[in-house]
């Protein structure tokens, strides 16, 4: 069975939540946000598959951390949990 855009950004923010609740850093809870945000705003997109998912967040992940300047420390730490996140769940 093939999983749609919205069950795909429910799974990854079901993650996100239960890392960010178990955070103890600033700036891991930071990363769990912005990537919560950043779903929420992109998870009723039409379409299905995870990897089709996976793969069109992590371009638009890309352009907006590009977009609204993110320092590239926050961008490398980002991407890196988006990363663990997209492969864990």
């Amino acid at each position: 069975m093939t999983i749609t855009f919205a069950e795909r950004a429910d799974q990854l923010c079901d993650r996100l939540r239960d890392m960010e609740h178990q955070a103890e850093e600033g700036d891991q809870l930071f990363y769990c946000a912005y990537l919560l945000g950043l779903l929420g705003l992109h998870s009723s997109v039409e379409g299905e598959g995870r990897e089709e998912f996976d793969h069109a967040f992590a371009e638009i992940l890309q352009e907006t951390l590009q977009t609204e300047g993110v320092e590239s420390t926050d961008q490398e730490n980002i991407k890196a949990l988006w990363d663990e996140v997209s492969s864990a769940a």
